[in-house]
């Protein structure tokens, strides 16, 4: 087993089918990494939050470093991994976030009743954040037999 750098269009693959990005955030002397759901669209990496540390945090240093595995159908010893770095925003104007939003929705559209139900309540009592992070830069590679 070895290492195997991506190309594009392997990236793309991993960005279009995984679900949960890790966003690491540093800011204040501290550092601080979360999943979170998210959706690749139009060359950006897009979900909707709730406000808290990661969105504090972004205000102060809006420079995020993110990564998504994939080992799920493989296992631990034969992945995939997509990293990155780029700026956090959070979006204002529902025409900047209506369409990725509509996306995200159906991306998890298979989450079980408690999961959707959990969600939408969070959302309802803390509210509502919709957040983009375009890469500055993106790489990925595979740890796989044969590389």
């Amino acid at each position: 087993m070895g290492f195997r750098e991506f190309s594009r269009q392997e990236i793309e693959q991993v960005l279009a089918t995984e679900r949960v990005v890790r966003l690491g955030f540093a800011a204040g002397g501290e550092v601080y990494v979360v999943p979170v759901f998210f959706t690749w669209f139009q060359e950006a990496l897009c979900g909707l939050t709730t406000p808290g540390r990661k969105t504090r945090m972004a205000e102060l240093n809006a420079s995020a470093a993110f990564q998504i595995d994939s080992s799920a159908t493989t296992g631990p010893w034969q992945w995939s991994s997509v990293t990155g770095e780029g700026q956090f925003e959070t979006l204002h104007d529902p025409a900047e976030f209506g369409p990725f939003a509509g996306q995200l929705r159906r991306q998890l559209a298979d989450a079980p009743a408690w999961a959707q139900q959990e969600l939408e309540q969070r959302f309802a009592r803390l509210g509502m954040v919709p957040w983009r992070l375009r890469p500055q830069r993106l790489s990925g590679r595979a740890h796989e037999p044969g590389a």
